[in-house]
């Protein structure tokens, strides 16, 4: 086991050696409530191998990761009937990552919420600067 897998929290929790309100399991992933939700059925998608972060994932546990939100937010949907749904996964300290094991909140939304996503919407980007972006993406 990686220095960060023994040190993470999130590993604990797939170990059992942390406590976690757990919503979904499967052999791949777990997910359990955010204990500081921005709304009621926050809820983090981890997969259960210790993986940093977006950039270090394998496409097959991304796709795992990826598979279990629809799952879960399908559920939420069900239960809690929210009038929508964020998905938000943060990599890097940069990107906001502050628990370094990769995870995507799964976050129900409703239309009187307080939860505002910082300095967005932005002006639109002018259309050759959006050319030369696309350019250099694509090349």
């Amino acid at each position: 086991m990686s220095e960060d897998a023994r040190d993470c929290v999130f590993c604990a929790i797939v170990a059992g050696d942390a406590p976690a309100h757990v919503i979904d399991d499967d052999d791949l992933t777990l997910t359990f409530l955010d204990i500081a939700p921005l709304t009621p059925g926050h809820s983090l998608v981890i997969p259960k191998v210790h993986t940093d972060d977006f950039w270090s994932v394998d496409a097959d546990t991304a796709v795992a990761v990826m598979r279990t939100a629809r799952r879960v937010a399908d559920r939420l949907r069900v239960v809690l009937e929210p009038d929508g749904l964020n998905l938000l996964q943060a990599t890097r300290a940069a990107g906001f990552q502050t628990v370094f094991h990769l995870h995507l909140h799964v976050i129900p939304r409703w239309t009187d919420d307080t939860m505002t996503l910082p300095d967005w919407p932005q002006p639109p980007a002018p259309p050759a600067e959006l050319a030369a972006m696309a350019h250099r993406l694509v090349s």
